[in-house]
């Protein structure tokens, strides 16, 4: 796929700092596409490494370096990324990451064929260093991002591709305040606006090693993301405290251990945020309500802090009546409420 022109149709960008010895097979595999109509942006944020000599040592005329007078930080150098970029689509990498060859070629390819969607992730392997390596699938399904998007980011900042129209016509960067879930951030806004996809294809190797920001940050990370699902809360019309957000997060994970006073707050806690799209209509009514029941099944069934109390648990929900369960597995979970622990 060659579509030559003075303009690239696709600004590959990379912001950079103090990368180390991963850098040059990051730029390698993009070098490498069957891809080639793009510009391959690098923001280099006052590397004090050997970076820059990294990024000079490649001799391809597709490269355009912007320096930075000093270290701005990651959120400062993506927005200038974003202003910067010439292509139709921009398209993420990492500093440390590697591209599959055919993952431009594949993304765009898509972005060209379904004009309705402004920005697309893909399946991911995480790799590095003394950790096991996991290929992460991640929903191709625009509404199933959108109520994953309520507890956790389900696009992977170096696997996305963004519409630029999408960016210029809303006028939508970075927020600096969202340090550490800057990504999340701005995905659930760009949400409002067009539809969000993951190709169902390996296309990215994400390292993880200990100088991730991931790593290094969690505990920021925790408290931006948190505010992130209020905000979308508060769009649905429902206030949560910082608990109730945690508590909804622990379910929607998940996680299939809570007591008995947390499963009466959680139960009252669903059938508020039901509710409250049922009004909004902030996502899909039937499919939410499926969603919300099928994993309160789960939880109920799978549960061992509630002892034998599952069955009826779910039974007498006002869930139930939103999840169909099958004969077989109606028995099997009776069977296992009657069992005395």
């Amino acid at each position: 796929m060659n579509q030559s022109s003075e303009i690239p149709f696709v600004t590959v960008f990379m912001p950079v700092y103090n990368a180390g010895k991963y850098l040059k097979d990051s730029i390698n595999s993009i070098l490498s596409q069957t891809y080639d109509n793009f510009e391959f942006l690098i923001v280099n944020d006052g590397s004090t490494d050997d970076s820059l000599n990294t990024i000079n040592s490649f001799d391809d005329k597709r490269i355009r370096l912007i320096e930075n007078d000093s270290n701005k930080g990651l959120i400062a150098s993506l927005n200038i990324g974003l202003q910067a970029s010439k292509g139709k689509y921009i398209v993420r990498m990492d500093q440390d990451d590697i591209s599959f060859p055919q993952r431009i070629e594949t993304q765009i390819n898509f972005l060209e064929k379904n004009p309705d969607y402004g920005l697309l992730g893909s399946w991911f392997e995480d790799f590095g260093e003394d950790i096991p390596t996991k290929v992460v699938k991640y929903s191709a399904d625009n509404t199933t991002i959108r109520i994953r998007h309520l507890y956790q980011t389900h696009i992977s900042h170096p696997t996305a591709v963004i519409r630029k129209a999408i960016i210029d016509k809303y006028n939508l960067q970075f927020d600096p305040n969202r340090v550490h879930g800057e990504d999340y951030d701005l995905w659930v806004r760009m949400s409002e606006y067009c539809k969000l996809s993951n190709y169902p294809e390996l296309l990215v190797r994400k390292r993880d090693h200990a100088k991730n920001i991931s790593n290094k940050y969690a505990h920021i990370m925790n408290e931006t993301c948190t505010i992130i699902k209020q905000v979308q809360f508060n769009k649905m019309g429902i206030e949560l405290s910082q608990k109730q957000t945690d508590l909804y997060t622990r379910f929607a994970d998940p996680e299939w251990q809570f007591n008995e006073k947390e499963m009466f707050e959680l139960e009252i806690l669903l059938t508020r945020i039901v509710e409250a799209n049922d009004n909004s209509l902030f996502l899909p009514v039937d499919v939410y309500r499926h969603y919300i029941a099928e994993k309160w099944f789960h939880l109920c069934y799978n549960n061992n802090l509630i002892k034998n109390k599952g069955y009826l648990k779910f039974k007498n929900s006002v869930f139930s009546k939103y999840y169909s369960v099958n004969k077989k597995s109606k028995i099997k979970f009776k069977l296992k409420s009657v069992i005395k622990f």
